[in-house]
Formats: structure tokens, C-alpha cells, sequence
């Protein structure tokens, strides 16, 4: 049995049993070795999962449910929910109602969206949460909240699972196989604030964990497709949170210069499609002001700051 295929079984016969369940019992049942489940066991706790280990067995505390309490550490008011239409609408009241900043996490979303109100179908086992915060820039600044999710989001992925991921501009995180790209997590920013103050934004991350995924997202798959096992929600969430402040404390230039590093568009010949215009071109860099600059096959240079990116040999 394939090792990926034995921590998932394993996981599954935990998960199923209300007792401790020992170590001869998953071995005899998987047809596998006692070492074999001994070392599935070891790998399952350094993914973050709380299996405890008793005279009669080993017994899985949880089923990676989330709750306030995991994220105590974290030093911010956290908000666990089963369902909910979307966590940024949780977000925004925790935020209009004076909260100083906000993580909300969702089991389950019933109305989730990524940009433009697109649907962003939010099954139970992804990483679904939104972070609120009041940072002290202006509106024209906003943009750089995008880059540093961007760049959390992929840091937490390789920490806790050692899978590389790249960033398409302008939120989207690929994983890449061979020439196949595939989106692993988006990221959505709304904010409220006047031109010269920002009130709050509220960044919005979908992450693909142990989720199945919808025959209507071939474009997408998820860290237990890629890894063939789960891994705890709640240790990808947690980092996630730290490395954004950790980010935030960085200038806009550092972070520009890290999100070029880890981009997947920059040096590709894209299509941009705006609602009244589409830009064709090489993605040359990001300039000081966020946008992605694009050099047309006539040599002209355009500055886009939103559209949806397709990456394609197109010229």
C-alpha cells in the first residue's frame, strides 16, 4: 500500500471509531506492518493531527474540527462557525462594529465568492476565513494586502507540507505539475475607507485542503489530491495568519520583490480580459503602484490594475 494511501486509511478507521484502536487492529485491517502504521501514526501528528497514543491504542481526539480555541495563540478575536453564507460578511459586521481586527472561519460557506461576486464553492474540509484589520495606509495603497496574502498563503503551504506553489497575478495560488497548473487557493480584498484614510479591509483566503472538488472546477485541486492524505486545517490556518502580519511588517517594496520571486505570470505571454477591453501581451513586472505591466506584441506598454489573467502562448 502506497504510504500517501495508508495515512488516508488510517485516518479514516480513526476517524470511524469511537475507541482506541490498536496498532495489531489497523495493521491486520490495512494488511500492512505494525512498523508501517507506527510511522503513518508519527507522520499524522507532525501534519498536526492530535492522535493520542494509549495502553489500548491510538485514538484521534478530533476530526480537525475548528473552534476559537485553536487559535488562541494567535492573539485576536477568532470567530469559528459550522455554516455561513460568507465569512467577509461576518468579517465586515465584527469590523463596522468597532472590532480593532477579526479572523472568521467557516466550516462550510453557502454563499462564498471570489472577485467580481464570482461563487466560490466552499464544501466542508477547505480552509475558508477572512481577516479583518485597520492598517494605517491610504486607499491607493490598499493593493499591497493582496500581494501579502498571496505570499502567506504560499509560506504556509510549504511549512506545513512541503508543496511548492507559485502566485498567478492577481490572487490566485497554482500548484504546477509538469506543464499542468492548478489553483490550490484565491484570495479576495475588500476595503472601507476614503481616499485619504482607510477604515478597515477585510482580506477574504479560500484554501483547497482536504475538500473535495466540484466537477464544476477542473481548473482546481486540493493539498489532499496532491499529497493523497489530509492535513490539518487548523495548522495551515494558523500559519497563514502569522506570516501575514510577519509580512505586513515588511515595506512595499520587499514585499513587491518577494511576490515577483514566487510569481508565475511574470515573463508569460497573458491575455487580460476587462469588462470593456482585453490586454495582450508579455507580463514584464509589477510596478509601485501594483499594476502588471504588460508590453503589447506592437511593443506599447499597458498598466493593468485588475482583469482576469489567462496565461497562454498567444503570441
Amino acid at each position: 500500500m502506497k504510504r500517501g494511501l495508508a495515512k488516508e486509511k488510517i485516518l479514516d478507521l480513526l476517524n470511524s471509531s469511537k475507541n482506541p484502536l490498536s496498532g495489531e487492529f489497523i495493521a491486520k485491517k490495512l494488511g500492512i506492518s505494525r512498523t508501517a502504521v507506527w510511522k503513518n501514526i508519527q507522520n499524522l501528528k507532525k501534519a498536526g493531527f492530535n492522535i493520542i497514543t494509549t495502553s489500548k491504542g491510538y485514538f484521534l481526539k478530533d476530526n480537525d474540527e475548528l473552534s476559537s480555541e485553536d487559535f488562541k495563540e494567535l492573539g485576536i478575536l477568532t470567530i469559528c462557525l459550522k455554516e455561513v453564507p460568507s465569512t467577509m460578511d461576518v468579517a465586515k459586521q465584527k469590523m463596522e462594529n468597532e472590532a480593532d481586527e477579526v479572523l472568521v472561519i467557516a466550516e462550510k460557506q453557502t454563499q462564498g465568492r471570489g472577485r467580481l461576486g464570482r461563487q466560490w464553492i466552499s464544501q466542508e474540509g477547505g480552509a475558508w476565513f477572512s481577516l479583518g484589520i485597520r492598517p494605517k495606509v491610504t486607499l491607493k495603497e490598499c493593493f499591497i494586502f493582496t500581494y501579502i496574502a498571496g505570499l502567506a498563503v504560499i509560506k504556509a503551504i510549504l511549512d506545513v507540507t512541503g508543496i511548492q506553489t507559485f502566485l498567478k497575478w492577481p490572487n490566485d495560488v497554482i500548484y504546477k505539475k509538469g506543464k499542468e497548473e492548478k489553483k490550490l487557493a484565491g484570495i479576495l480584498l475588500e476595503v472601507k475607507g476614503e481616499v485619504d484614510v482607510v477604515n478597515y479591509i477585510i482580506v477574504g483566503i479560500g484554501i483547497n485542503v482536504n475538500n473535495a472538488i466540484s466537477f464544476l472546477e477542473p481548473q482546481a485541486i486540493s493539498i489532499k489530491d496532491i499529497l493523497k492524505y489530509p492535513i490539518s486545517r487548523k495548522k495551515i490556518i494558523k500559519s497563514v495568519v502569522k506570516n501575514f502580519f510577519q509580512l505586513n511588517e515588511l515595506s512595499f517594496s520587499e514585499v513587491l520583490k518577494l511576490w515577483k520571486k514566487n510569481s508565475i505570470t511574470l515573463g508569460r505571454s497573458v491575455k487580460i480580459i476587462q469588462p470593456n477591453q482585453e490586454v495582450i501581451g508579455l507580463a514584464l513586472d509589477i510596478s509601485e503602484d501594483g499594476a502588471l505591466i504588460v508590453q503589447s506584441p506592437e511593443m506599447s506598454i499597458h498598466k493593468v490594475f485588475s482583469g482576469d489573467c489567462i496565461h497562454a502562448k498567444i503570441f
